[in-house]
């Protein structure tokens, strides 16, 4: 909700789409259960602007059935054996670009307006953490920090965190 982005999200299930909705998202579409591809396009009828994908190889198909005319797909994740296959005359007509975000190599200006950028939002309001703003957030003492490790291992859903004194 923030700058005027419309924001819908796919989800695997009611409690992950609760979860969205408190963090801001208009629309949410299990995937499990719904048609991604019509539920997402009655919601942006012209296509989505910016996809923000964790799963490159797995959604490519469902990307470009949704992807608006000049769309990015911006990819941050993905598993090392996982490939990103895209038929080129499909993609074409779209202008699609595929776009990966490592933020390691993200230049320094870049990195500086993104913090720019998320200050301002922090600062207006729009960015909040804990359950009821769809982000959970799990805390480990230093000293538990195999916990915490085991916690994403196990596919927490938030953000652990670490407590160091």
């Amino acid at each position: 909700r923030w700058a005027g982005a419309r924001v819908v999200t796919t989800v695997s299930g009611p409690a992950k789409a609760a979860l969205a909705r408190a963090a801001g998202a208009h629309r949410t579409v299990d995937y499990r259960t719904q048609d991604a591809v019509a539920e997402i396009l009655d919601f942006a009828p012209k296509g989505v602007d910016i996809v923000v994908e964790v799963a490159p190889g797995t959604n490519a198909a469902l990307d470009m059935a949704v992807a608006a005319q000049g769309a990015v797909v911006a990819y941050y994740s993905g598993g090392e054996s996982e490939r990103l296959s895209v038929p080129v005359l499909t993609s074409l007509p779209t202008n699609l670009r595929w776009q990966s975000v490592y933020v390691y190599t993200v230049p320094p200006a870049a990195k500086r307006q993104a913090l720019t950028d998320v200050a301002a939002a922090v600062n207006a309001g729009a960015l909040r953490v804990g359950e009821e703003a769809g982000l959970p957030l799990h805390r480990y003492a230093l000293e538990h920090i195999a916990d915490a490790h085991a916690a994403l291992e196990q596919g927490v859903v938030g953000k652990v965190l670490l407590d160091i004194p």
